[in-house]
């Protein structure tokens, strides 16, 4: 109760702090929570040194988390990019949260947290070392086949998928299937895209899994 009230009281300190830097509300997906408020994530200089410390967590508007921040990225994120939940859970404080330009279509930060340091980790996106799965383990749940210019994927075990992305190697989204809950097989159309490698990735509640497919024109 005690660090939930401290947590609050940073938070609207924050808010009325003219000369910090200003607070950061990225919209959250595939978070899990099911509320009709947008779920949200805040950004915040806590100590007006021009540098952000604190990541904060709404949870649907209630029982807010906050935890220490570190920042290691050299870019700028701004109010129009989105949060995307890749793996684990905030709360566990096992997550890894990729942050998305809708303008470019690129992954441009990672937001993990960091236990032997106690903090959450902001920095720079690089697809090296980013998987949150092996791609043999993907392997075992879903078949991929092309039919002619169309991708389809068929799951071959039981996983509760949210949504499934279709990815360049470099991390561009190229297209995303949400709310796929229940679906046995999933589809996209390559008629646009050229041969080469791509990334599926598998948002499920409880990981997120990677697989590579190789599209032929």
């Amino acid at each position: 109760m005690k660090n939930k009230f401290l947590s609050l009281l940073v938070f609207a300190f924050c808010l009325t702090n003219l000369n910090a830097k200003q607070p950061l509300s990225l919209l959250l997906l595939n978070s899990g929570e099911n509320c009709d408020l947008e779920t949200k994530i805040w950004i915040i200089d806590a100590n007006n040194d021009d540098t952000y410390d604190i990541l904060f967590y709404n949870r649907c508007g209630n029982n807010p988390l906050a935890y220490s921040l570190l920042v290691k990225s050299l870019n700028e994120i701004n109010v129009n990019q989105n949060a995307y939940l890749s793996q684990g859970s905030i709360e566990a404080k096992n997550f890894t949260i990729l942050i998305n330009d809708p303008n470019s279509s690129r992954y441009t930060h990672k937001l993990y947290y960091d236990n032997q340091i106690s903090k959450a980790v902001l920095e720079d996106y690089t697809d090296n070392g980013n998987e949150p799965s092996t791609y043999e383990e993907a392997d075992n749940y879903f078949y991929t086949q092309q039919m002619g210019n169309t991708l389809l994927i068929t799951k071959k075990a039981e996983i509760d998928v949210k949504s499934v992305l279709l990815c360049s190697l470099d991390g561009r989204i190229i297209s995303n299937l949400p709310n796929v809950e229940g679906w046995p097989q999933f589809m996209f159309d390559m008629s646009l895209e050229p041969s080469g490698i791509y990334l599926l990735r598998f948002i499920a509640r409880d990981r997120a899994l990677t697989k590579r497919v190789i599209y032929l024109r």
